[in-house]
Order: C-alpha cells, then structure tokens, then sequence
C-alpha cells in the first residue's frame, strides 16, 4: 500500500508539472504494467486530482487549492503521520527550526509537545496557521512571493531573500526523490532555489521522506547528500540503502508500526 500510494503521489506530481502525461510516459518513468498504471490514473481521477484523457491523464483544475492539498495528503498517511511524529520527537525546547511545505511535514507540527517554547519558520500558510495554534510557538513567515496553489506555499524571489537572510537550528525538509548519486530531488523546478536557500539557512538539514521516494530520483536535483544530518523514514527502505548512508555520515531514523 505505501509504495503504491508513494507512486501515485509521484505521479500526481509529474502530471502537474508537465501539464498532462501519456500512459507511455508514465509506464517508461515508474517501470510498472499498463495495468497498473491505468489502475493508479482512476484513483487519482476519484480523488478528484486528474482529469483521464484517451492515452493519460491531465490535472484536474479543481477551485479549491486547499481540498486539493487534504486528498494528496491522505497518500500514505499512515507513514506520514509516522514520520512526523519522530521528526517532532527531535526537537528541543527553545529551537528555531524551519519546515518545509508539504503533507508530510505538516505532520511534524500536528505531532509537537503541547507547550514546548519553537520558533517555527516556514513559507507554507497551511503550517504556519497550525503552529498559531500551539501556545509559546513563535511563527515566522519570511518575505512575500507568490502562493502556490498546490502546496500552499509562498515562492518566488522575495521568499528566498528572506530566508537567505536567517540562521536555524534545524530544517525539515520535504524532497521527491532521495538516492546515492543524484542526492536529492524535486519535480518541480519553481522549488527548488527556496529548498537550496533554507538548507543554506540550517545548521542541521533532516530529510523527511517516505520508503517509495528513497532510491529513484525526481526530475532536477536540489542538493547532494553531504548537507544532509538525518533522514526520518518508514520500515519499506531498503537496508542495503540504510547501510550505504550511514556509511556517508547521514543518519537514518526509521518508523515503526504502531509506534
């Protein structure tokens, strides 16, 4: 179930960034059965984030970015909600940390100690507004920029000179794609200077990521795996995978079921 839902996640991306995906496309890129693919096209399309085309599929232009984000976010949930919940286990009162937009970082401030003293820095509105909630949480939401509809975060120029400008002690950072010779990755260009300003920015880079996205990068590289500290993930990584990172200097942290 997580690597089939971390696939169709990755293919939601690829279908919005390219504006629409042949069948063909999507079977050359995930290495899976006409079959499958087919299948995972009509869960996206009941979800209500593609539109299928004879031959593929193209995104959906659904009114409501924030509808949009819940259902991606119920995509290995489970695992998310794993990943968030270590990742909010790391930190120490008093920290300023920044985090990424994303659904699996989202988790991270749904799973804080209640009344734990954060500065919490993130160019995602939908994080930001959750932090509020949490007393003795300081939230800062650097610059301006443009919102993205999909993440619901701000981008732009005015975002990463903000961020350029600041000194964290941690980032959770959200990536498409994470492997030995590529480092990490993203799908969509238009984030990729903002991710490489805030691991600029962080004296620690943690990297949250589920199993399906470790081991086959994404489409444009973000950074190597050098200025990466620890990397929280699930139970489906390979450990092989495990081995070879921790041979680089990078931690591993793993969920459990259940944990």
């Amino acid at each position: 179930m997580g690597e089939r839902n971390g696939r169709q996640s990755k293919m939601l991306d690829m279908i919005r960034v390219n504006n629409g995906c042949s069948i063909s496309q999507l079977k050359s890129e995930f290495g899976v059965s006409v079959v499958t693919i087919r299948k995972d096209l009509e869960d996206l399309e009941k979800d209500g984030l593609i539109v299928r085309k004879f031959g593929g599929a193209v995104p959906s232009q659904t009114g409501d970015p924030l509808e949009s984000f819940n259902v991606r976010a119920r995509l290995s949930r489970k695992e998310k909600q794993a990943i968030g919940k270590l990742a909010a286990s790391l930190l120490k009162p008093m920290e300023s940390v920044i985090i990424d937009a994303g659904s699996t970082t989202l988790e991270v401030v749904h799973h804080l100690r209640y009344g734990m003293p954060l500065t919490i820095l993130t160019p995602a509105m939908n994080i930001a507004l959750e932090a509020c909630t949490s007393p003795n949480i300081t939230v800062i939401v650097p610059g301006g920029g443009v919102l993205d509809r999909f993440t619901l975060s701000l981008g732009g120029n005015e975002a990463e000179e903000s961020f350029a400008r600041l000194h964290a002690d941690k980032l959770f950072l959200g990536v498409r794609g994470v492997d030995l010779q590529h480092g990490l990755s993203d799908t969509d260009t238009r984030r990729i200077r903002l991710k490489q300003v805030m691991i600029q920015a962080s004296q620690q880079v943690i990297v949250l990521a589920d199993s399906s996205k470790i081991g086959k990068p994404a489409l444009f590289d973000i950074a190597p795996l050098d200025v990466v500290s620890a990397i929280i993930t699930d139970e489906g990584i390979d450990p092989a995978m495990v081995q070879e990172l921790t041979r680089r200097g990078v931690q591993v942290h793993i969920t459990h079921e259940g944990a």
